[in-house]
């Protein structure tokens, strides 16, 4: 027994001494990825023309497209012509509109802009590729950011609008329909 008192007690002093170097905090490592969605809303299509004579050039009726970013994304917004009557071609340069061919210009802006408002250095909407708005591009450069195709945080609302500038003849001469499509890519 006098050689298990021993022991017993230098047991309870290692135990003891241990104790008093556990650790009194510890980290937990893990790992997350967050899925953000990217995603747009167009409304109060389809836009109206109406009657364009030819050679001439029209801004669609108001009060234009209503892009929304209903996606949690901060967004910004790719226009690209993914439709257009079969014996039109699509003038994507700044030069004259020639038959059978039309330019289709856009705009992102808070105005109701007229002929004049949109540029054919920066606002042409193409067929062979799309273009990503930016603070000139389908912009109104004066205007402020909140009112263009980019940076668009959740909810934001942005007013689309088009210009039309007519063949300078065509043998298409009933109703015809173009279709732009906004593409959402994360800003």
């Amino acid at each position: 027994m006098k050689r298990l008192i021993p022991i017993v007690l230098f047991l309870a002093i290692v135990g003891f001494v241990s104790r008093a170097e556990a650790l009194t905090e510890d980290t937990c490592g893990m790992s997350v990825t967050v899925v953000v969605s990217v995603s747009v809303s167009v409304t109060d299509e389809p836009l109206a023309f109406g009657n364009v004579n030819a050679g001439q050039s029209d801004v669609n009726d108001a009060p234009g497209c209503t892009v929304t970013n209903d996606g949690s994304a901060l967004n910004d917004y790719k226009l690209k012509i993914t439709d257009k009557p079969g014996t039109w071609t699509v003038e994507e340069t700044a030069g004259s509109v020639d038959w059978n061919e039309f330019r289709l210009l856009a705009l992102f802006t808070s105005s109701t802009p007229v002929t004049a408002s949109f540029s054919t250095s920066d606002d042409i909407v193409k067929a062979s590729a799309d273009t990503t708005a930016t603070a000139d591009i389908y912009a109104m450069t004066a205007e402020g950011s909140s009112v263009k195709g980019y940076d668009c945080t959740k909810t934001a609302v942005r007013k689309l609008w088009f210009r039309f500038d007519a063949p300078s003849g065509t043998d298409l001469t009933s109703e015809q329909w173009i279709t732009v499509t906004v593409y959402a890519i994360q800003g």
